[in-house]
């Protein structure tokens, strides 16, 4: 199994100069291993693989399934999916697509889904974690998926190592494992792949498109021939520059006599490139082992060492990402505990760092962890100074002042550089609500949103299959009311109690119209022994005739109830002028009354308990019933 860096092993030290404002993990009793996070407005998105089937995770056998956790700002779970089948599912990275949707990235051994040992594995989701499409590409041998990019808002790049000989994907074998490339269109259709390499073992990781007709991949290389042109070492940094069509232009490698690979990729405002990743060259003869280190990639095929840094042990960069202050965010780990490294707890741990490649200086320095194995994937600033590392512990037992789930977990860290910073600044982040709209006729669909009081706020048409997603205005106060509203089919009207500041969920299926079906008028409300419409009630009255005028030859049947708190003579009295009162409205605004037939059911037919007020309340309704369509 590949953990990030490889998984070398990790750590948390909480040293002196940061303060830790709040911890959260998540996971069962097995190894969930975090690989990719993403950070919205909204949220963050944590993208890995699990073992577990207990704690967080419901499901069966100890094979390993692709997992994503979809948290707000402060890290309560909204919703989390597995996918996978019978075998083994690993994540390698995983990409955001324009429809707010993802594209998960990794290799499976399941039997039902690969064509040989490993094959690369691709899942398309939608923005609420349903499958679009799902692919399983490869041979016979190992291959194996591990870094992608979206060209074009068209186009999906994926490279990773392809071993199979067989010659569908792979018609030119060079020897040991190879480079590989696949171009695929966003519904999943393969358009092209290629293979790069030499006799030895190489691999492609990351994707930098430069220009629409020069994309750049890199990987590393063990191979001195075929694609290699320019050895250096033990494993080479290589860049392979191709055209739009994934044709092989040229191909250079860069680092020094021992091992480099590459983890992590951005560019800056002024367009350069910059790579991060880890090196046991630049420090070759001063006794240390790997260092992190940071590359600036220059278009003639060029690469600057930029920084480098750490201890006598081993370090590793998995992340890199500019700042609007013109500053990097580092993330990764160290297994060191000198030069650099100001603390070490265990055997590796997450280690964050923010240089400043002006003055080539660290505005901060420092590492978390506990006894055993840390590291942070991703570092996301979250406003008021405060910084939020997403990674994985394998620390046992408390020593990060919270409780693991099991041998390895997913983990989120806020924490702050300054040690007399002690509270959590409340998240900035809007609230939204977030579902699926399906009818049973598959057509396009209506919502309305509304006040409490009725009054309309905004309305949405969601095409058939696909999730919706609406941002809340902050003068919203109260409840909220949703109408699902679709032609030929019947009408929803749900209330709300929306939670502040977070994503909200809400699913909702239309039947088509048939006969018999029945449903309740929530919204119609009465005091109690009246049968007098109140003014709040006429909200949903103005959906009930649209409904009617939309389908004119429907006939309805109006059903009233009452509480059970009147004198039992006067209970199917009153039910029944409560239906009236409903149909005499609809007739004063031109329905038909032959369309409209009314009848009181008293207390016999009870929704909630009558013995509290609420109770009370929900059961002085009316009802509708289809007669006829």
């Amino acid at each position: 199994m590949k953990w990030p860096l490889s998984w070398l092993s990790l750590g948390v030290g909480l040293v002196a100069g940061q303060r830790i404002l709040q911890q959260r993990v998540y996971g069962g009793s097995g190894t969930d291993v975090m690989v990719r996070a993403f950070q919205d407005t909204s949220g963050y998105w944590l993208l890995g693989h699990t073992r577990s089937r207990d704690g967080l995770l419901e499901r069966k056998g100890y094979d390993a399934d692709l997992w994503i956790i979809r948290t707000d700002r402060r890290g309560e779970v909204l919703w989390h999916r597995t996918y996978g089948a019978e075998g083994n599912e690993e994540l390698t990275d995983a990409l955001r697509l324009p429809d707010g949707g993802l594209l998960l990235i990794g290799w499976t051994d399941s039997p039902s889904l690969s064509h040989g040992k490993r094959d690369a594995y691709l899942v398309r989701l939608d923005p609420l974690g349903k499958v679009i499409w799902s692919k399983a590409l490869g041979g016979t041998g190992n291959d194996l998926a591990q870094g992608g990019a979206l060209l074009g808002d068209s186009v999906i790049w994926i490279v990773g190592q392809i071993g199979s000989r067989d010659a569908t994907y792979h018609p030119y074998p060079y020897g040991g494992m190879d480079g590989w490339l696949l171009r695929l269109s966003l519904t999943g259709e393969v358009q092209g792949h290629a293979t790069f390499g030499g006799s030895e073992n190489d691999f492609l990781n990351l994707i930098i498109p430069l220009s629409p007709d020069t994309i750049w991949l890199i990987g590393a290389s063990e191979s001195q021939d075929g694609h290699i042109q320019n050895p250096l070492g033990k494993t080479d940094i290589w860049l392979v520059e191709v055209d739009r069509e994934g044709r092989l232009r040229r191909s250079w490698n860069f680092g020094g006599r021992d091992l480099e690979e590459p983890y992590s990729w951005t560019r800056s405002p002024e367009g350069e490139i910059w790579l991060a990743g880890t090196s046991f060259s630049v420090s070759e003869g001063t006794g240390r082992r790997a260092e992190g280190a940071i590359w600036r990639l220059l278009p003639e095929g060029s690469a600057i060492l930029a920084w480098s840094g750490g201890g006598s042990g081993d370090e590793g960069l998995n992340y890199l990402h500019y700042t609007s202050t013109g500053t990097w965010l580092i993330a990764g780990m160290t297994s060191s505990r000198d030069h650099l490294i100001p603390s070490l707890a265990g055997l590796y741990d997450a280690w964050a760092l923010e240089w400043d490649p002006r003055r080539d200086s660290l505005h901060f320095c420092y590492t978390f962890g506990g006894k055993d194995v840390e590291s942070w994937v991703a570092l996301f600033p979250e406003g008021n100074g405060v910084f939020v590392g997403c990674g994985t512990t394998a620390s046992p037992g408390l020593q990060l002042g919270i409780r693991p789930y099991g041998s390895a977990d997913f983990w989120l860290v806020w924490w702050h550089p300054d040690t007399t910073f002690t509270t959590l600044p409340p998240p900035n982040a809007p609230t939204t609500l977030a579902g699926y709209l399906t009818t049973e006729g598959q057509v396009p669909a209506w919502l309305f949103f509304r006040t409490a009081a009725g009054q309309t706020l905004d309305s949405l048409l969601v095409p058939p299959t696909t999730p919706f997603h609406w941002q809340v205005p902050d003068s919203l106060e109260g409840e909220l009311r949703v109408v699902a509203y679709a032609p030929n089919h019947l009408w929803k009207e749900v209330t709300l109690r929306l939670r502040k500041g977070r994503e909200n969920r809400a699913d909702f299926y239309l039947e088509k119209i048939r006969p018999g079906l029945r449903a309740p008028l929530f919204h119609i409300t009465f005091d109690k022994g009246s049968a007098q419409l109140k003014p709040e009630s006429y909200p949903q009255l103005e959906i009930l005739l649209r409904f009617l005028r939309d389908h004119p030859r429907m006939r309805i049947e109006l059903g009233g109830h009452t509480d059970g708190t009147s004198l039992p003579e006067n209970e199917l009295v009153l039910s029944r002028a409560r239906a009236e009162a409903v149909k005499a409205f609809l007739v004063a605004r031109g329905i038909s009354k032959e369309r409209l037939h009314t009848v009181g059911f008293g207390k016999s037919r009870p929704i909630a308990d009558n013995a509290t007020a609420e109770g009370q309340r929900r059961n002085r309704r009316v009802e509708y019933r289809i007669l006829a369509p």
